[in-house]
């Protein structure tokens, strides 16, 4: 027979052992929770989708024109001018650069700028020379004027750009226009302004 009683010493070990191996089981399955934790994070972040990419707009739809204020009105957005553009692209023979030019000065005579840049623009576009030298006019800080344009503040940039198109094609005006706005620039760039210096460069 077994005795009673045990003997105390033995008693105390064995407890001792149980209580190691309660222990070591709770840290075991500590660690287990944890690597169990870091793995799902993990795969959150590797299976989360990348955002898309801003779309970049395509080259020439930006718009050729900045307005003072947002257009309301069909005048002043060139609703007409558009049905116009619209017609002439549509000819048998290709656009009519030389009939939006024309239509262009009939809507300036009746102060519809905004049909009348719009066209001035697409002749331009389209190689008529008039019109490039016309538009060069309305960004020129040497000939612009707020009450003829639809341009908050001139943009010697584009009309650097429109005088060496209509130049180049052989307008003698927008040679000399070109001249006039080079002084306009070293006389600004003297003056502190960085835009004409820039501007300057395009004669180098």
């Amino acid at each position: 027979m077994q005795p009673l009683l045990q003997n105390p010493v033995s008693v105390t070990a064995t407890c001792r052992r149980r209580l190691c191996r309660g222990q070591i089981d709770n840290r075991m399955l500590v660690t287990i929770a944890a690597a169990a934790v870091v793995v799902i994070i993990l795969a959150v972040v590797w299976l989360r989708p990348e955002p898309e990419p801003e779309p970049v707009p395509a080259p020439g739809t930006e718009r050729p024109l900045e307005t003072v204020a947002p257009a309301e009105t069909p005048a002043e957005r060139g609703d007409t001018a558009r049905e116009v553009i619209e017609e002439l692209e549509a000819g048998a023979g290709g656009a009519d650069y030389a009939e939006a030019y024309r239509r262009a000065e009939e809507f300036l005579s009746q102060g519809r700028l905004a049909d009348a840049q719009l066209l001035y623009f697409f002749a331009a576009r389209g190689g008529h020379t008039a019109a490039a030298f016309t538009l060069a006019t309305f960004y020129d800080p040497n000939h612009y004027s707020q009450d003829a344009s639809l341009m908050e503040r001139p943009d010697a940039f584009q009309a650097y750009k429109w005088y060496r198109t209509a130049s180049e094609a052989g307008d003698e005006r927008a040679a000399t226009r070109l001249d006039e706005l080079r002084a306009w620039a070293e006389e600004a760039a003297a003056a502190g302004n960085t835009d004409a210096e820039r501007l300057l460069l395009q004669w180098e």
